[in-house]
């Protein structure tokens, strides 16, 4: 049996075609809170995964010793539960500068009202 050439590579083409065609898709429908809980998964995992690329934060793992891409991993494998309760938590953790705006409000507050009562004389009146 003397095979040549190209009917090797006619049925190795053939063979390519057959199996590289793309299989049909499946699709199904899926309930609204099935929805919502996809949702609120992709909006979590958006807020955790910003929250590890600030500078305080890469800098926080850095002096604990935590690898960023490992951090990154752990937070990829979190379940959806999971990543609601760290994004809840990353919500509600006080900003930066809220502090500091605080007691500047709270003197200027104070001042006012002592001048005002006439406790002390901050404006002078000419």
């Amino acid at each position: 049996m003397n095979i040549s050439a190209k009917a090797i590579l006619s049925l190795v083409i053939a063979f390519g075609v057959v199996v590289g065609l793309p299989s049909p898709g499946a699709a199904g429908l899926i309930s609204t809170s099935q929805a919502i809980a996809l949702e609120k998964d992709g909006q979590a995992r958006v807020i955790v995964e910003a929250y590890l690329v600030r500078e305080e934060v890469v800098a926080e793992l850095a002096a604990l010793g935590v690898d960023l891409e490992l951090a990154r991993v752990r937070v990829a494998a979190l379940s959806g539960n999971e990543l609601e309760a760290l994004a809840g938590r990353i919500e509600e953790a006080p900003a930066g500068g809220d502090g500091v705006i605080t007691v500047l409000g709270v003197t200027f507050l104070v001042l006012l009202i002592l001048e005002l009562v006439g406790v002390i004389d901050i404006f002078k009146k000419a």
